[in-house]
Formats: structure tokens, C-alpha cells, sequence
């Protein structure tokens, strides 16, 4: 089926316009919702989208929770299940090599994840997604120094008053790279891989204090090296994978201002030594907000790769400060350290899983109420509040962290990396991203499938329900989930559904609800984690309504879909220009007097 490129919404529910009660789900056809709901629609939403802005408007400073890692990952499984029980014997994991469509070669890890899918006594077997992460690459990712970098201009953190001054965001970024390759090294010791060596031949200028041991600057200086400072690789089948996180750093133009003493040669460092000396540089120079916003940027080293990311220029304060006491106590960079040393495993795990991220940033923009036809109510309101901002990276990030708290530090590490641009001209147009292990890792709703069902009258039942059992029971055609997060609008009569669905529409207790993670060794034994507790938007009438109903004739039939090959063709007697000139005229009349 093809979908054709227009503007269309839908609401289910009663609305009042000029004291106009609406009747529920008032369509002007069997697709779009009359004109009056799209204008509600719209104007509702823009003020919704204004709100986050106007939180912050007059303040540029970065919210103090905006820097929560830990949130981020409660429910995430350990990177190949680092630390979970005692392992005495080796193990091999379930591993695979592919091809990309650029050609770059990836070495990849399966595994899955298990859904329950009743709460009650109508019981239905779980369901099992399963899942392919990048374990190792064959390329680094190109990293070069800008002051137009984003980020270049450090916003600071609100009531963080002496702490992270200047700019050591690219320094802070080498680091992590360094520390979750060195992590990678240790957790995939299954395979066989040199270690990271230095290149003694260059040297870098950043000041590291005067009390760093000599093995601390031979570290700092492999880090900070241009090129290639330190490999870590491993060996499958033949072939010479490197770690994920693998960056090549072109031409910093930095110098150490200590030097190791001649003849001294760095044995590779672990992740725990290699995080004490991150440590020690944070605490030295009082970073602390920093130090999260550039883990969080180098969680989206494998997600950019391919291409060249571009860090803001390192700016050193003229001098240190003492710090003030915040509330009576003084912050502790060495617990927020230890905080990351414990979570790292956790971390890696996201950040492999490249799409989970891109469907977390998504998520920022989904919003359960809306339908799949009227997507573009609620997304032209919040472009039309974007493009109304300042171009600065702090109103941005304010924006976005307002509207999505917990995935405020993702945001910032997008920004900081500028994947964020490329993920806003995504959504804008329209596109998509589901993942659903990411959503439960993370605890941000993605899609309609992981709501609440409501219980049938027998008679009919809502799409979003039936979509939900079609899937849940894995009926013919739908055992994978619906691409589109957008919930369906209308209903379906039970002489019109399927049998599975008709079965259980009564039952008032399927869910779909995340149990855990397992990874798949090579002789297919699993290793579980369990969870902690135990072209445009609107094309997305879901292909999980792909019913033989007669019900859905009038849908398909409708002008905004293509389909080829039919003698049934439907000529709509309303042009969709009308309704797209409807939104630009709207916006154009509203978004002064809202935003002003």
C-alpha cells in the first residue's frame, strides 16, 4: 500500500469549540476529523508546547536534573550480563557478522526480550521480540575540534555555582570513549583482542594537576593524541573487529603541560584504574554536570558512526575557585564517578542499541492521547514553538527537557553531538522509530501497544484494542509490531474481527508488559536479566489494521491512500490542499499572538 503526503487528525474525545459541543470522533469523512476538531486540536496543543518553553524562557542554565544518567537506565540490562551471578565456566555468545548497506562490517550479539501479556486468569503465552545489537565495528568514528561546535558556549547547570567552568566537554568525551571501550575489552574477554597501546611520538596540552602519577599522564596523553591513540579489537572468525566506541581524533591541536619522563611505556589500563584518573581530573577541575552531558554524548558514538562529529574547542578557566556548599553539603564528584563506574555496563547496552536511542528521542514527541489522524495537530503546534526560539543549544535542550524530563540528559548529549538536528528533521517530516525494549529500558512510552486495554461491550471494539490483541496473540500477519506508535482511531464490529480477537476482547486483563532481557549463548542457553520490579506522521493508519473488514472500505478507499492495482478508485470530493492551507493559515494567524 502506498500513502499518499497530507495533513489529517482525529480526537476521540468531546470537545467544546465556542461553546459547541462536538459530537465524539467528528469526522467530515470516514478519515478526517472535521475541521472544527483539527482548529481545537491545534490551538490546544500549541499552548501545550508553549508551556515547556515559558518554564524556562528567561533562563538559559541547564535544570540540575537534566544530568540524571541513572534514571535513564533503571530497567536496562548489563552489556552481556556483566556481573549477573557467578559465571565459572566460559562462555560463547550467539554472534553474527553483517554487512551494511555502506559496507561497513558489524559483528553482532543476539538477544531478546520477554513480554507478559495477561494480567488475569485468562492466560496467553508470553511474547518474545527477538533483538540484534552491535557487539563490535570495523571503523572509528571521526571526531574533530570546532568553536561552532555545539555546546561551545557551556550554559551551566542551575544552583551548580562554581562548578564546570569552562569547557572540557571534548576532553571529558575522549575519556569515556577510552573507558567504555577498555569495559568492553574486560566483559568480551570470550574474545581474543590486543589491548590499547599509545603512540609515544605525540603529545597534548591539557592540564591535569600537579599531582597525577606518571601512569596518569602517559594515559591522558594516549587519550588526547591525534589519530589513533589507543585501539581496543577483537578477533572473530578471522576478521579484526574494534569497540564500539573507537574514535579517531583529527588534529586537536593540544598539548599536555606535563610530560611522562623518557623511556616510560603505558601498559593498557582497565576501566576502574582509567575511571579513577577521570576522577581525579574532574575533581581537580570541578566537573560535574560536564562529566555526564559528555558520557551521554559518547553514548551516540556508535549511532553517528559513519560520519564526523564535531566537539566544541577546550576553554580552561583563568583559575580555580573554591566551591560553595550547595544546601549544606558540597557536591561529590567522586560519588558521581562511582555512580557511573556501577552503571557502566548498563550504559553500554544503550548505547549499542542505536535504534533504541533514536526511538527514545522520538518518544519526546509521542503523546498516548493523540490518534494516528491526528498526528499533525500535535506536531506542527510544536515545530511552530521550535522555530520560534533562539538557535542557541540552551533554549533547545530547555524545550525538549521540559517536555521529557527523564530523558533530559539524552537530549543533552544529543545536542552536544549534534545528532539532535538531524533527529528534529526527521520527526518533522513525519518519521517514525519504535523500539520497544528501549522503551521499557527507559521507561518512556513509545507506543499505544504497552496501554491499558478497556474492556469490549460485545458489540464492537476500540482499534487500538483489537491492533493490540492482533499482535499480542500473534494472529496471521501481525506478529511483529505495528511500525507506527500512533494509536487507530474508530472501532471495529465483532462480526468483523478476528477470531483471537473476538476470544479475548471480553477478557479485560491483556497487557503488554516488559519481564526481561536474555542474551542467547552460542549452544542457545540464555542468560536472563530480569527488570528491576521482579514519508509523514500521519501515515500511520497501522498497517495492524490490515482486516478484511467491510468496515475499513471507506478508509482505504479514501484519496489519501494509494492503492495499486485496485478497480475500486475513490475520488475525494474535498481537495487535501484545502485542509493543508487550513494549518498554515491557522499557524500563521495564532503563533504571534501565543508565543508573543
Amino acid at each position: 500500500m502506498k500513502v499518499a503526503s497530507c495533513t489529517r487528525i482525529n480526537l476521540n474525545l468531546d470537545l467544546v469549540v465556542s461553546s459547541k459541543i462536538l459530537p465524539k470522533r467528528a469526522y467530515c469523512d470516514a478519515v478526517r476529523p472535521s475541521k472544527e476538531v483539527f482548529s481545537y486540536v491545534l490551538e490546544e496543543r500549541l499552548k501545550t508546547w508553549s508551556s515547556y518553553l515559558d518554564a524556562g524562557r528567561d533562563d538559559i542554565q541547564i535544570p540540575r536534573q537534566a544530568i540524571d544518567l541513572k534514571s535513564l537506565v533503571n530497567e536496562t540490562p548489563r552489556f552481556l550480563a556483566d556481573g549477573i551471578g557467578s559465571i565459572e565456566e566460559p562462555i560463547s555468545f550467539a554472534c553474527e557478522e553483517k554487512q551494511s548497506a555502506q559496507r561497513r562490517e558489524s559483528l553482532l550479539i543476539n538477544g531478546r526480550s520477554t513480554w507478559r501479556t495477561s494480567g488475569g486468569i485468562c492466560d496467553l503465552p508470553p511474547k518474545v521480540l527477538p533483538k540484534s545489537l552491535p557487539l563490535a565495528v570495523s571503523s572509528r568514528l571521526s571526531v574533530t575540534l570546532s568553536e561552532n561546535a555545539p555546546l561551545s558556549d557551556w550554559p551551566g547547570v542551575r544552583g551548580l555555582t562554581d562548578y564546570d567552568t569552562g569547557n572540557f566537554l571534548s576532553v571529558l568525551y575522549f575519556a569515556w570513549a577510552y573507558i567504555l571501550s577498555a569495559r568492553w575489552v574486560y566483559t568480551s574477554e570470550v574474545l581474543k583482542r590486543p589491548m590499547p597501546q599509545p603512540d609515544n611520538k605525540h603529545t597534548v596540552h591539557v592540564d591535569i594537576g600537579d599531582n597525577a602519577s606518571e601512569e596518569e599522564i602517559l594515559w591522558w596523553r594516549a587519550i588526547l593524541i591525534p589519530e589513533n591513540g589507543w585501539d581496543a579489537t577483537a578477533k572473530y572468525n578471522g576478521h579484526v573487529y574494534l569497540s564500539p566506541w573507537s574514535i579517531s581524533v583529527k588534529k586537536t591541536g593540544l598539548t599536555l603541560a606535563r610530560k611522562p619522563s623518557l623511556g616510560t611505556r603505558l601498559e593498557p589500563l582497565g576501566s576502574t584504574t582509567a575511571l579513577e584518573y577521570l576522577s581525579h581530573f574532574c575533581v581537580y577541575h570541578r566537573l560535574y554536570a560536564q562529566c555526564s552531558v559528555a558520557l551521554a554524548g559518547a553514548l551516540y558514538i556508535l549511532f553517528m558512526r559513519g560520519k564526523t562529529v564535531s566537539l566544541p574547542l577546550l576553554k580552561q578557566p583563568c583559575q580555580l575557585r573554591v566551591p560553595q556548599r550547595l544546601g549544606g553539603s558540597s557536591l561529590s564528584i567522586s560519588n558521581l564517578l562511582t555512580e557511573h563506574t556501577n552503571l557502566l555496563s548498563k550504559y553500554m547496552t544503550l548505547s549499542c542499541n542505536i535504534w533504541g536511542l533514536r526511538s527514545l528521542l522520538y518518544s519526546t514527541f509521542f503523546n498516548l492521547d493523540i490518534e494516528c489522524n491526528l498526528v499533525s495537530a500535535w506536531l506542527n503546534p510544536a515545530f511552530a514553538v521550535l522555530d520560534s526560539i533562539s538557535s542557541t543549544e540552551s533554549s533547545l535542550a530547555t524545550l525538549l527537557t521540559n517536555r521529557q524530563p527523564r530523558l533530559r540528559v539524552l537530549w543533552l548529549g544529543a545536542i552536544f553531538t549534534d545528532v539532535a538536528g538531524s533527529v528534529l528533521r526527521d520527526i518533522r517530516v513525519g518519521m517514525a522509530a519504535l523500539d520497544l525494549p528501549a522503551s521499557a529500558w527507559a521507561g518512556a512510552i513509545q507506543t499505544f501497544l504497552t496501554s491499558k486495554m478497556e474492556g469490549s461491550d460485545g458489540e464492537s471494539i476500540r482499534r487500538e484494542d483489537e491492533c493490540r490483541l492482533l499482535f499480542i496473540t500473534a494472529s496471521e500477519g501481525h506478529d511483529r509490531p505495528p511500525v507506527w506508535p500512533w494509536k487507530p482511531f474508530g472501532d471495529t464490529q465483532f462480526c468483523d474481527a478476528d477470531i483471537a480477537v473476538r476470544q479475548h476482547a471480553q477478557c479485560a486483563v491483556h497487557c503488554l508488559e516488559y519481564e526481561s532481557w536474555q542474551w542467547i549463548l552460542s549452544d542457545n542457553r540464555t542468560i536472563q536479566d530480569f527488570r528491576r520490579g521482579n514519508s509523514h506522521a500521519d501515515q500511520g493508519i497501522p498497517p495492524s489494521l490490515n482486516s478484511t473488514s467491510v468496515a475499513l472500505e471507506s478508509i482505504y478507499q479514501h484519496s489519501w491512500f494509494d492503492l495499486e492495482g485496485t478497480d475500486e478508485d475513490f475520488e475525494d470530493t474535498e481537495s487535501d490542499v484545502a485542509m493543508d492551507c487550513h494549518v498554515e493559515d491557522w499557524l500563521d494567524g495564532i503563533v504571534s499572538s501565543v508565543l508573543g
